[in-house]
């Protein structure tokens, strides 16, 4: 009886003709199963992998943007605004905006100038000084009682006008009430070049603690009307 309890328990194996041992039918179904589990694992990690790769490539191709789409999605106003410094002051532009040093459309000697090449926007603040300013009023007719502020200005719009053809010109009216420094607004439009679309001229001067810095914005005739708040906001963003 103890030599058949033996026999019973001992372990699955059975020989073959060699006389080597061989796993029991039923270690060898566990086995496979768990070669077949590990398989299936395996191909559903490699594949969550892969759809993962896909949607990324297919949300980097869906969410770019250019900056007329950014522009439109945000109803025609600037997005991504941003702050930024320039002399004693701060103030706000939107990111689609980059540094230039084209100076074509500048009076002064000290400015800050961005621009928009897919947008077709040039920008920028010029700074002038009391200094810069009574020369510039020196200008003018002596029996004409002018400001720093006015006689800046003027002699933008004077050398603005000067440099377009069949221009027209707005007339100058006090910056609104957002504007948190006394100032002048004014609009020109134009051709620069015979045979290039019009340009529209946003330009603005302020008077910053005695110094007198002109805001402006330029672009196509046909674009402007829209942004002509975003001119505002800008201008009404600016702070020591």
């Amino acid at each position: 009886m103890f030599i058949k309890l033996v026999k019973s328990r001992e372990r699955f194996l059975t020989r073959d003709q060699n006389g080597t041992h061989q796993h029991s039918p039923l270690k060898r179904i566990k086995s496979y199963i768990r070669s077949v589990k590990y398989t299936v694992i395996f191909s559903l990690i490699a594949s969550t992998f892969l759809l993962i790769g896909c949607t990324d490539n297919e949300e980097d191709n869906s969410i770019y943007l250019s900056d007329l789409e950014k522009l439109q999605k945000n109803n025609m106003d600037f997005p991504d605004m941003q702050r930024f410094y320039f002399e004693d002051i701060h103030y706000r532009m939107s990111g689609l905006f980059y540094y230039s040093s084209f100076d074509d459309f500048v009076l002064a000697d000290d400015y800050d100038i961005k621009i928009n090449h897919e947008l077709n926007l040039y920008f920028s603040v010029e700074h002038f000084s009391a200094s810069d300013a009574e020369s510039i009023r020196y200008q003018f007719d002596d029996e004409v009682e002018i400001s720093l502020l006015d006689a800046v200005h003027d002699n933008y719009a004077i050398k603005r006008n000067a440099s377009l053809e069949e221009a027209t010109i707005s007339i100058k009216k006090n910056v609104p009430k957002s504007v948190g420094f006394p100032g002048v607004i004014q609009t020109i439009t134009g051709v620069n070049y015979e045979g290039i679309p019009a340009n529209t001229y946003f330009f603005a001067s302020l008077d910053i603690d005695g110094d007198i810095y002109v805001v402006q914005l330029i672009g196509k005739e046909e674009n402007m009307g829209y942004l002509y708040d975003d001119f505002i906001d800008i201008l009404s963003s600016i702070t020591l």
